[in-house]
């Protein structure tokens, strides 16, 4: 069902009150409110943020955005610090901190239809009956809590946004409109960047909020791939009413193995061509990557998604001895964050965060990767917290070896990287890139790799970190601004490519032959004596496994053996629930018979009590 599709007393009723919040703003040209701030007052209004973190879906949800405000613990952050805006509002500030933060993705008709059952409030994005989503309060034991807060819908329906808007104007700071997911999903239900070649509605979208809202409207979108629309694009929706614009340096179809890096001349040209507050997205990894974005666009503030999911540190300056932290240090903050709210956290949010925090160690472990998959949220984070002291032992001879005084190195200018041992929280560099709209869930390695020795050497070699030659594409840190200029875009080193003429596969860097694993094993088919038919017709039968070089069946067998122990964990989680299940079953029955022999007990006691009270009367 698409955005579209409207049906339920329900909906209807909360898009009939917002339809009349319209007509009484409009009426006789007069407002019944006070006159919202607009533009750089607004944006002044919440601090003059320049650190934001994206909304994610899953991802940025209320425990992850009360971390990335504070990610350390305040014995080892140093001092808060307050500001005072040009109203007279004071907001706080902790070390290495977001200044603003947007909530996951909210679907508009879901958010109307939510019907308030349940601490979620019917919608598992933003929780109105607890009280902790958007407060001001301390909460997590983080002063300024939930605040300032940007909440992102994606609509397709005008009085249906505005209708979810209403429901939460009075719980946070603005409320933004996606117009920029591009995946599936948004195709299906005809939002986020699937709306951008339907400007009158868009224009219509960002409006209709921007005249009937207490609160600014903002817009978050992907660019063209011409600069003049893109700039005609921001400048529709800055004429709309859009009071802060967010701009993705990347276009629509730059997803998936197209992904490739987002274009700061592009957002450069944005910026100039509004008068509104501009944020950059794309392209951020490190801090010194915030700091050479906000010089080169010269934009307002710089939003990161996937380098605040694997360092929501990442705000630090690169001079601070935590700019990369422990990362069991970040994941048990996490986790006492999630503890101590009444608010609950998805448990696929809680594994996602733990999954990419500590990817560089689960990438030398699988078993570790499965028992995190394999932790209930319903019984509570002993699990999780007894997989971090693990890891932890499994990090200290590293840590032992580097000292206390360790720092985190400068980048590397020839690959735009940091070497970082394996217990420091690190950016992950794409193989195979994909979207950074929605956040998680993608399919990343980190880079550098974790030590060239594993952690569990059994033999005892020295544990060290070498980082190996960079075989991707260079990231954004590299010095200078050349990567970001629409002339140089494309000229970046991509993977090579399997020698076989007709073969678009990517070959194996290990491979002496340099082919995919296919053409591998028909190369070595064919030294072996079969002709080149042969080897083809016997690849696609699966006759050649095993034939290839010694490089690609280990990764093969590697694979299998993961593949191995992923099904092994299923297969136990399976048993464990259905043990569980079991286990629920007989205790239920237990209690029935329990409470069916004290009613029985009770009916004979009142039987005698009455047969007594009988024989009295009659005596």
């Amino acid at each position: 069902m698409t955005v579209n599709s409207i049906d339920g007393s329900s909906l209807q009723s909360q898009v009939s009150s917002a339809e009349e919040q319209k007509k009484d703003t409009s009426c006789h040209g007069a407002e019944v409110r006070p006159k919202k701030l607009e533009g750089y007052d607004f944006y002044k209004s919440i601090g003059s943020p320049k650190y934001v973190v994206a909304p994610m879906v899953d991802q940025s949800e209320l425990a992850w955005r009360l971390l990335s405000r504070s990610p350390l613990p305040s014995d080892i952050a140093g001092t808060s610090e307050k500001i005072t805006t040009p109203w007279g509002k004071t907001l706080v500030r902790h070390p290495g901190g977001a200044h603003v933060c947007y909530t996951p993705m909210i679907h508009a008709k879901c958010f109307v239809e939510a019907k308030g059952e349940g601490g979620r409030n019917g919608d598992g994005q933003f929780c109105l009956s607890l009280d902790e989503e958007g407060s001001e309060g301390v909460i997590g034991g983080i002063e300024m809590g939930d605040r300032p807060l940007i909440v992102q819908f994606c609509a397709n329906d005008p009085d249906i946004l505005l209708a979810a808007a209403k429901k939460l104007e009075h719980r946070c700071d603005a409320v933004d409109i996606n117009f920029g997911c591009p995946q599936g999903i948004a195709k299906r239900g005809n939002y986020g960047s699937f709306l951008q070649d339907k400007w009158d509605l868009i224009y219509k979208l960002i409006n209709t909020l921007h005249k009937n809202l207490s609160i600014p409207v903002t817009a978050k979108f992907r660019v063209f791939p011409e600069v003049e629309k893109t700039v005609k694009y921001a400048q529709m929706m800055e004429s709309a009413g859009a009071q802060i614009l967010t701009c993705h340096g990347r276009t629509r179809e730059m997803k998936g193995q197209n992904t490739g890096l987002a274009d700061w001349e592009m957002i450069r040209q944005v910026k100039q061509a509004v008068k509104v507050p501009v944020f950059a997205n794309g392209n951020i990894l490190y801090r010194e990557d915030v700091d050479r974005c906000l010089e080169f666009t010269g934009c307002d503030g710089v939003m990161s998604a996937e380098g605040n999911l694997s360092n929501p540190a990442i705000f630090l300056p690169s001079s601070h001895p935590l700019s990369h932290p422990p990362i069991t240090l970040l994941a048990r903050r996490y986790l006492d964050i999630v503890e101590s709210l009444k608010t609950p956290t998805a448990g696929s949010a809680i594994k996602s965060h733990l999954f990419r925090l500590l990817k560089p160690i689960l990438d030398t472990d699988e078993e570790l990767r499965v028992q995190i998959a394999n932790c209930r949220w319903s019984e509570g984070m002993k699990g999780f917290r007894e997989i971090i002291d693990d890891i932890e032992s499994r990090c200290e001879p590293i840590r032992d070896k580097l000292g206390s005084g360790w720092r985190a190195p400068p980048l590397d200018p020839s690959t735009g990287y940091r070497t970082l041992p394996i217990f420091a929280a690190q950016p992950q560099i794409r193989a195979k890139p994909v979207s950074t709209e929605i956040g998680g869930h993608e399919d990343m390695v980190s880079c550098p790799p974790s030590p060239s020795t594993s952690i569990n050497d059994e033999e005892g070699k020295e544990l060290i970190y070498d980082t190996p030659n960079i075989t991707t594409a260079p990231a954004s840190s590299i010095p200078g601004t050349v990567l970001f200029s629409r002339s140089h875009r494309h000229t970046i080193k991509q993977p090579e490519r399997c020698v076989h003429l007709n073969c678009t596969g990517v070959a194996a860097s290990r491979c002496p032959t340099r082919a995919c694993i296919t053409h591998c094993r028909v190369i070595r088919a064919v030294e072996s004596g079969y002709t080149s038919e042969e080897a083809e017709k016997a690849v696609q039968a699966g006759r050649l496994v095993g034939m290839g070089c010694e490089a690609h069946e280990e990764k093969v067998k590697a694979r299998k053996e993961r593949e191995a122990r992923k099904r092994k964990g299923r297969e136990l989680a399976k048993e464990k629930t259905k043990e569980r299940k079991i286990l629920e079953r007989q205790t239920k029955s237990e209690d029935k018979s329990s409470r069916a022999g004290n009613d029985d007990d009770g009916s004979e006691e009142v039987r005698m009590t009455e047969e007594i009270s009988s024989a009295d009367k009659m005596a």
